[in-house]
């Protein structure tokens, strides 16, 4: 199989899949297009725990290759949401720095239509967004309107024009980042501290734990087991109960 060229970084202890060929030379078209802050993405999903491949302008997100899947992919994988689609484009995703990305993915399939890929693209806007704050600040008005907040000292909330968009995707470093953000979350979403938790709570967990797709990591359920206070066969049995609809 051809290589990308010396600006794509790729893992040579892999042997990539003949679907990934017609993909490498393209990463190093996108970052050529759209500059040093557009971080190209391979992942293959037949090991979700270093599931990226091949990278270009790694340094956006600080990840390297041998990195894992994102919770998106976990949440693609498992849930099969999007199997009508053949990407999904401008999203939010967020690095564990905090760092916010303009994201878009392009799934990659076999003959038989399954995902068995994707090449993203991670742009970093922060100079564009800042210059659009900046216009919108400057050339703002106040909007004489019954209702409207006026004098010094009211609050104007967001930037005229601007969306808060809910992180559609994290990009974690290594996997055991990628579980323990992913249980973290939903966690703490109960509402409950995990000692407090009736058994229905923690079922209710495992529930969405499992639609994140998280158990499709290797070591997910100990993770589990340690947030939720309980022991790992529990955690299986909690598991079985969601697969068979309880």
């Amino acid at each position: 199989m051809s290589r990308a060229s010396s600006a794509t970084v790729v893992d040579a202890s892999r042997v990539l899949r003949a679907e990934f060929e017609p993909y490498l030379p393209l990463m190093d078209f996108f970052a050529e297009l759209l500059g040093p802050r557009t971080e190209v993405v391979l992942h293959d999903t037949s090991d979700l725990s270093r599931s990226i491949v091949a990278l270009t302008n790694g340094h956006v997100s600080g990840r390297s290759v041998g990195g894992p899947a994102t919770d998106l992919v976990l949440k693609v994988l498992q849930n099969h949401e999007h199997d009508d689609r053949d990407y999904l484009a401008n999203y939010l995703a967020e690095s564990r720095t905090g760092g916010t990305f303009r994201s878009s993915t392009f799934f990659i399939r076999d003959a038989g239509g399954d995902v068995v890929g994707m090449l993203c693209l991670n742009i970093d806007d922060e100079p564009l967004t800042r210059a659009r704050d900046l216009l919108a600040a400057i050339t703002a008005t106040t909007g004489l309107v019954k209702g409207a907040a006026l004098g010094p000292g009211s609050d104007a909330g967001p930037a005229a024009g601007s969306v808060a968009m809910p992180v559609a995707e994290r990009l974690s470093m290594n996997v055991d980042e990628l579980a323990l953000d992913g249980v973290a979350r939903i966690v703490a979403a109960q509402g409950v501290e995990p000692h407090r938790m009736t058994p229905d709570e923690k079922v209710a967990a495992v529930r969405e734990i499992e639609r994140a797709g998280v158990f499709l990591l290797k070591g997910a359920v100990a993770q589990v087991a340690e947030a939720l206070h309980v022991s790992e066969p529990t955690v299986y049995r909690y598991v079985r109960q969601v697969r068979q609809g309880g």
